[in-house]
């Protein structure tokens, strides 16, 4: 039986593959990692050779009924939207992205295998997706680099939450707390266990982590009173010095 998503990206083939102006068209996230389940969205993928508006109207006119469209912010040469569509399954959606074909860098960065997997193509007319594995001094000396920032800043993120406990501004001192301490320490964990991906923040957690450094995270998340979070800030510092530790002893393990 043909599934829901199958017929989707067939329609868009069919839509774009004779158009002059689509030049390539592909499949990234769960599909280019090998993870996608019965809940994973489409994460469709377009190189074009007009104006990126175009080139989603294209997609658009082939689509399902949208019953929301999210348009993201401008900020990069990827544009994206994302797509809820009426009688899709559950949890479904598209995120659509459009790349001109002269965004060449950002197309290169796209193509890097550790963080984005292997992209599906559908077709590719002018040769131009081409996965390629990450350049290792260049990422070490980027990790390195990211290791001394997160260690110099980490006495700011604890004194921002402590002040704010003490001026009995716990609500602001749990935002300090997460957006500081605990995003930090997830981000050094990422360079020990999963270093090419390590600014993913809490995404893939359960699927990238150890269990007890998941088990942590999750402790660490639950708010309970301001006396629990001064005790949560001095666990987060003493895991923090610690992950720091096991890095410079053992150095990043970029395999």
């Amino acid at each position: 039986m043909t599934s829901y998503r199958d017929i989707y990206i067939e329609k868009q083939i069919e839509a774009l593959r004779d158009n002059p102006q689509i030049v390539a068209l592909w499949e990234g996230g769960s599909a280019a990692t090998g993870s996608t389940d019965q809940y994973s969205d489409i994460d469709l993928l377009a190189l074009c050779a007009c104006e990126t508006d175009e080139a989603f109207d294209l997609m658009e006119s082939v689509m399902p009924p949208i019953t929301h469209r999210y348009i993201e912010p401008a900020g990069s040469d990827l544009k994206h939207r994302i797509y809820f569509h009426d009688g899709a399954p559950k949890h479904f959606f598209a995120d659509v992205g459009v790349l001109s074909e002269d965004s060449r860098e950002t197309l290169k960065e796209l193509m890097v295998i550790e963080r984005h997997g292997k992209p599906v193509v559908f077709f590719d007319d002018k040769g131009l997706i081409k996965p390629h594995p990450v350049n290792k001094i260049e990422w070490q000396a980027k990790l390195e680099n990211r290791i001394k920032e997160l260690e110099d800043a980490l006495p700011i993120y604890i004194l921002q939450v402590l002040k704010a406990l003490d001026r009995h501004q716990n609500t602001e001192a749990f935002a300090f707390f997460y957006h500081g301490l605990l995003r930090r320490l997830v981000e050094l964990m990422g360079i020990r266990f999963r270093p090419y991906r390590y600014d993913f923040e809490l995404r893939y957690l359960e699927r990238d982590f150890p269990q007890k450094e998941q088990q942590s995270i999750h402790e660490y998340m639950k708010y309970v009173d301001p006396d629990d979070l001064r005790k949560k800030v001095a666990l987060v510092d003493q895991d923090i010095k610690e992950n720091l530790a096991v890095i410079k002893n053992q150095g990043i393990r970029l395999a």
